[in-house]
């Protein structure tokens, strides 16, 4: 089936390693070295094997640590250094240096191999399907399928398959420098209730990462200013999609694979985590930018692949199944790839063997908690987290979000789950319209903002009765200013996305300052500030040590804070 270009294509056309020693640069999915002239060689099905090699590394490491285990131990650290998740304790010990806010030291090493690992071995697949001179020159000569009908009848089967396994390798490259961008880039928002100023850093001087792509990755290059990181994220972003559009889309095997709506999703996240550093940089980027995460987000809601958990199914889920048809991208755990006291569940799931289960309690921060209790009387999404009445060593725990898909209810030791197959989710359907919502209040579109998050929280209130939804409708409809619909958006992004690593984003975008809450083992009750060095990871020793480009004079920045004049 040929797809007609999209809006989101006319849109996008519209704007405009650990370190480099030799190990690293030789390093393929699964340790084997392939030489370029092998590699080039290679046909359809070996790539699928490659690529799907480049899947693995997502959530599998060579680690030994109990608190490592890929993707979402990158999300569990960040959530609880933000300090929605609350570590209640400290016998065990793993995921502490997160609870005392030392993820910016501490882990910085692994965020910045794990991604620059993936972007290697992306580069390589990317490296040989641009190689493929039949397939490229087929591009060249007859433009692609979707822009020319009539082309479409000198492509090969194959050519959709070349484009489709290039499509998800660009998307995979552009989703690790957009971690790397928002993990490596000093924070920058407006802060709520100080709407006169800014604080931040200028993206285009500030030297953030190296860029690495298809023709210069197996050399060591200097560090490239945050600017030009996100242009790669947009470049490969947009390439992506073009191919998947113009080749007819793409039914994946498993939701672990990237498809168009995914690279749209993941996308339109990475834009609306830029957009705060365009609003006085550059204006006109600023609108476009925001109207094209609106647009991405707005396509995905529209396009009927997805279904939003209901609110008959909120506390039913366990969020712990790749097949519920709300999750947009997950891995699916079996015996092979269970990770045991190494995983999420093996972490935070007191119905699996974990150290929840044993006493070091993730739980959700109780500032947080009152907000959902207190302010949101109506909200269902209290349910997801234990009240302490019948399990008291496991209040606050998120026991009706997540819980393992063999036990739900008992926390006997001859009755936890000791296979940890329960499943990964990386994202949501339920994020689009979060997305959607922040990027038309960004526009001062504010009624079609409420729109979008109403459309989500009409499923998250207790009573399934108009009544009820009338009421928090009506509430957020009241806001009257961009400044406290900001604040209620906020709010339901944190409770919303809790645990799925979305959470220190937020904060670095959206909060900016926050009161941790009495419950956390670590500096409890304390104020914390975006702008604070526990927010900005640094480039990793090893960086500075094999990349001669980057010493520890560009390492050790010291990051100043300005003030600016553009108000929210």
């Amino acid at each position: 089936m040929i797809m007609k270009k999209s809006i989101i294509l006319a849109a996008i056309a519209a704007v405009v390693l650990t370190g480099c020693k030799d190990s690293f640069l030789d390093r393929q999915y699964e340790g084997e070295a392939i030489s370029q002239e092998k590699f080039e060689r290679l046909g359809s099905e070996t790539l699928e094997g490659t690529l799907l090699g480049l899947y693995t590394m997502i959530y599998s490491d060579g680690s030994s640590s109990h608190d490592v285990f890929g993707q979402r131990s990158i999300d569990l650290w960040g959530d609880i250094l933000c300090g929605d998740i609350a570590v209640t304790n400290k016998t065990y010990g793993w995921l502490y240096r997160d609870e005392q806010m030392l993820t910016a030291t501490g882990r910085t090493g692994y965020v910045w191999g794990f991604y620059y690992d993936l972007i290697h071995n992306a580069n390589a697949v990317i490296e040989t399907i641009y190689n493929n001179k039949e397939f490229t020159g087929r591009i060249e000569q007859y433009g692609l399928p979707s822009a020319n009908d009539t082309a479409y009848k000198y492509f090969e089967a194959n050519d959709t398959t070349y484009a489709v396994y290039l499509a998800q390798a660009l998307s995979l490259r552009a989703y690790c420098y957009a971690n790397i961008f928002r993990w490596y880039t000093p924070v920058n928002y407006y802060p709520v209730g100080t709407s006169s100023f800014m604080t931040g850093q200028d993206i285009t001087t500030y030297q953030c990462a190296p860029v690495y792509n298809e023709t210069n990755y197996t050399k060591p290059q200097a560090l490239s200013t945050s600017e030009q990181v996100f242009q790669q994220v947009y470049k490969d972003f947009s390439d992506a999609i073009m191919y998947f559009d113009a080749f007819g889309g793409y039914d994946r095997t498993s939701k672990l694979q990237i498809d168009e709506y995914v690279a749209r999703g993941l996308f339109a996240y990475a834009l609306i985590n830029a957009v705060p550093y365009y609003r006085e940089l550059d204006n006109a980027k600023y609108t476009a930018y925001n109207t094209l995460a609106l647009q991405l987000a707005d396509s995905v809601i529209t396009s009927g692949e997805f279904q939003m958990i209901n609110r008959q199914n909120l506390t039913e889920t366990g969020f712990n199944d790749a097949s519920n048809p709300s999750w947009m991208w997950g891995q699916t755990v079996v015996t092979e790839t269970a990770g045991g006291l190494k995983s999420w569940f093996g972490q935070v799931d007191i119905h699996s063997y974990s150290y929840a289960w044993a006493g070091d309690t993730k739980v959700i921060d109780e500032n947080l908690l009152g907000s959902l209790k207190d302010g949101h009387p109506w909200d269902a999404r209290v349910l997801w987290f234990n009240d302490g009445e019948t399990k008291s060593a496991f209040k606050d725990c998120p026991d009706g979000k997540f819980f393992s898909n063999k036990n739900r209810y008992s926390t006997a030791a001859e009755d936890i789950d000791r296979e940890w197959l329960s499943d990964n989710v990386l994202m949501r359907f339920e994020s689009m319209y979060l997305i959607a919502a922040e990027a038309a209040m960004n526009l001062d579109q504010i009624a079609k903002a409420k729109e979008y998050l109403t459309t989500l929280t009409a499923e998250r209130v207790l009573d399934d009765d108009s009544e009820t939804i009338n009421e928090y409708n009506d509430f957020v409809n009241s806001l009257s200013s961009a400044d406290k619909f900001r604040t209620e958006l906020t709010y339901n992004w944190r409770v919303e996305m809790w645990g799925e690593g979305f959470g220190l984003q937020t904060f670095r975008r959206l909060t900016g300052t926050t009161k941790r809450g009495g419950n956390h083992d670590y500096a409890g009750g304390q104020e914390v500030n975006a702008t604070d060095a526990s927010f900005n990871m640094q480039i990793p020793t090893s960086e500075a040590t094999y990349n001669p480009y980057v010493g520890d004079d560009n390492r050790n920045k010291i990051v100043k804070f300005t003030k600016l004049t553009k108000a929210y």
